[in-house]
């Protein structure tokens, strides 16, 4: 299985457009007004392979807020309960084998209507999108955490907004879904109002105690971090690892009408025949310099950037680190096929590739 892996390009921009960039994830930090005479309802989504840290970073920050006096009922403000696509089980991401077991509250189709909607890192369900849009138009606030940003994207809820995901994926979000202005070395970002979108794993920690301080203010959210025994900064500073940027695409936006599509079959058990990979190579020439992504639609693997990409005299080339080491692709190019040997961990695996007239159903 074909998985990009640390290595993410590093863009520089001048000072202003950083200004502006990290100026702009604070845009709509406007305040939230708790409903009258009831809890604030917060629905965590839960569908296979939920990331643990991505959805229980969060509920342990709505869960220890604490306002006002009265019984402990009485001062908690949040209401929290678990949505999946029905009340069945579902395993959390576990690395050799599946996680723990978790039982949703509510299906998509029975939940109570939310105030605060959690995305984490998932599988993900073909009734999320649509749950997703009606929350959204009954102006529920919803926060995704580190690759539910992805979920986002697909409900199309931020089209021509900003986000941030987890570093390893910014790149591929740009690639993917090039009408979002992606960020890099943030904490969140406020795509507006009621969106929201952290970067990985803890980061949902510091966007969900902003908002907290969105809805009471930073003394009640710090005092939530101090019960928890948080003493991260980031949702106050929203600083990330490095140097605040906006990650361009690898194929700009400008340039998809220069983009050619190459589709084929990848064997990662050759000689065996058996399992069959479809691949889309989606290559273009950039102010003079050929860029390449690739997808594998069965990984639900989208936009994955190629280095060193060479079109030269018939000839293409193109190179891809995985997390079993690097990946490098030599062979010829005509107007309607690309044929030619994957070198891989020592073994060489051929991979021809025909000229598509427009992207694949499952891409479009």
């Amino acid at each position: 299985m074909i998985r990009r892996t640390l290595a993410l390009r590093v863009f520089k921009m001048f000072g202003l457009a950083v200004f502006v960039m990290v100026a702009g994830t604070a845009a709509y930090a406007t305040a939230l007004q708790p409903p009258e005479g009831r809890k604030i309802r917060v629905a965590v989504v839960l569908t296979e392979g939920a990331v643990v840290i991505d959805y229980a970073g969060p509920w342990e920050v709505f869960s220890n807020v604490h306002i006002g006096s009265g019984s402990m009922g009485q001062q908690m403000p949040f209401d929290l309960y678990t949505v999946g696509r029905d009340r069945n089980p579902i395993h959390t991401a576990g690395v050799m084998k599946p996680g723990m077991t978790v039982i949703p509250d509510y299906g998509f189709a029975d939940a109570p209507d939310p105030d605060v909607v959690v995305v984490g890192a998932q599988s993900g369900d073909d009734q999320l999108g649509p749950w997703l849009r009606k929350v959204h138009a009954q102006h529920a606030l919803i926060m995704s955490v580190c690759e539910g940003a992805f979920k986002l994207a697909q409900a199309g809820l931020l089209d021509d907004k900003s986000a941030t995901t987890h570093h390893a994926a910014l790149q591929r979000l740009a690639n993917q879904y090039p009408r979002i202005a992606v960020h890099s070395s943030v904490r969140y970002v406020q795509s507006d109002p009621l969106i929201l979108t952290a970067g990985g794993l803890s980061s949902g920690i510091d966007s969900a105690l902003h908002v907290v301080e969105l809805y009471y203010g930073p003394k009640v959210a710090q005092a939530a971090a101090d019960d928890m025994e948080y003493q991260g900064q980031g949702w106050k500073t929203n600083a990330g690892s490095g140097q605040p940027t906006q990650v361009q695409a690898t194929i700009p936006l400008a340039y998809r009408d220069r983009e050619t599509l190459w589709q084929g079959m990848f064997h990662p058990a050759y000689p065996k025949p058996e399992p069959e990979l479809p691949l889309v190579l989606h290559l273009a020439q950039v102010e003079g310099q050929y860029r390449a992504t690739i997808d594998v639609p069965s990984e639900s693997t989208f936009g994955l950037p190629l280095d060193d990409v060479r079109v030269d005299r018939g000839r293409l080339h193109f190179s891809l680190v995985t997390d079993g080491g690097p990946l490098d692709f030599r062979g010829t190019m005509t107007a309607d096929r690309i044929s030619g040997n994957l070198t891989h961990g020592g073994s060489v695996t051929p991979l021809t590739l025909s000229k598509a007239n427009s992207p694949p159903a499952a891409l479009q």
